[in-house]
């Protein structure tokens, strides 16, 4: 058997990218920083910080790795393919089986240094490895996607509700808050919302939405500022996981008709995590988000947030005043709330 590498060439992405002019100097030293701080991928950086598009690292890596790019939103992956590679060896690698042909199994791949990831799934798949480029966050939301459950954990906590008969929610009104509370106490449920909100940690998820339809219920995060959905619990939990989460953040389990705001405070391992929680009353029950404020990621050193130097002191200006206003504005998880802190 053979195995695609790759011929790199000597330069390095981030000199590629300004050399053709795609980022300014400026942007790559700021990626450096924040890529210390998250471990993540330069290109990945880029892309997370705005300050390229994704097709254009794409492009870039192509070039310097010599191998062929693939979109793989113009790709559908037959299901017969997908059964080559679990979905653990899917995530951890952060591959996608693409096709076979013989032999020959095509993959995406974030990062073709990856000579571990192409070893492993040669081994596994008995069968020649071609591997292409894929940029790295689309790559990551098709194994969402394909896989449809990117954690097993959260597989087994589904699981362990399902089988729960016991769990039946009464409708009627005047018996639903007390079923509620008591099935809000129930250890599958405890289980679900405690994986719901390890998991979103783990994946550095910004926002949990839990929110109840008429025959189902949906459960997203928000991943650098994209919505992903990661499961849909039965139906038949709403009322207890809307009374669980409501419970820990120590809200009114019995008013259902007005807005809530509360909070919650986890400790996971040696990390103190905070969870801002919203209820709002929709069609069929109350839709939930849960922000997360991690303090373990919270960077307290103004010079750290990547200022200009003459934008720093304006803002310093500012704040010092005795009167006056200062906004503080951007789109969900650009660093408002780290940058009031």
């Amino acid at each position: 058997m053979h195995t695609a590498t790759a011929a790199a060439t000597t330069d390095k992405l981030g000199e590629i990218l300004v050399r053709e002019g795609l980022i300014t100097p400026d942007q790559l030293r700021k990626a450096l920083l924040e890529q210390k701080g998250s471990g993540m991928r330069l290109g990945y950086t880029l892309v997370k910080l705005g300050f390229i598009e994704e097709t254009e690292v794409t492009k870039m890596l192509a070039r310097q790795y010599r191998m062929p790019a693939v979109d793989l939103s113009r790709f559908e992956v037959e299901p017969k393919i997908l059964k080559l590679l679990t979905p653990d060896i899917a995530i951890k690698h952060t591959v996608l089986p693409l096709k076979r042909e013989g032999r020959t199994l095509t993959i995406a791949i974030a990062d073709p240094n990856n000579v571990t990831a192409i070893e492993d799934i040669k081994f596994i798949t008995r069968c020649d490895v071609f591997p292409v480029i894929a940029g790295e966050y689309t790559l990551r939301n098709a194994i969402d996607r394909y896989y449809q459950q990117s954690d097993a954990q959260l597989q087994t906590l589904l699981k362990s509700v399902e089988a729960a008969e016991e769990l039946e929610v009464v409708e009627e009104a005047q018996d639903e808050d007390v079923k509620a509370t008591d099935l809000a106490d129930d250890a599958p449920v405890v289980k679900l919302i405690n994986g719901l909100l390890t998991d979103a940690v783990k994946r550095g998820a910004s926002d949990v939405h839990i929110e109840p339809f008429e025959h189902e219920m949906r459960v997203r995060y928000r991943v650098d500022g994209a919505l992903q959905e990661v499961m849909k619990p039965p139906v038949k939990m709403r009322a207890a996981l809307t009374s669980r989460v409501k419970i820990m953040a120590a809200l009114n389990i019995a008013e259902r008709r007005v807005p809530q705001d509360g909070r919650i405070k986890l400790k996971m391992g040696a990390r103190v995590i905070d969870f801002r929680v919203s209820t709002l009353p929709v069609l069929f029950g109350e839709k939930i988000v849960l922000r997360i404020l991690d303090k373990g990621n919270l960077t307290l050193d103004l010079t750290k947030f990547g200022f200009e130097p003459k934008a720093e002191e304006h803002l310093m200006r500012a704040i010092l005043n005795p009167y006056g206003m200062v906004l503080v504005t951007g789109p969900t998880g650009s660093g408002k709330t780290t940058t009031l802190y």
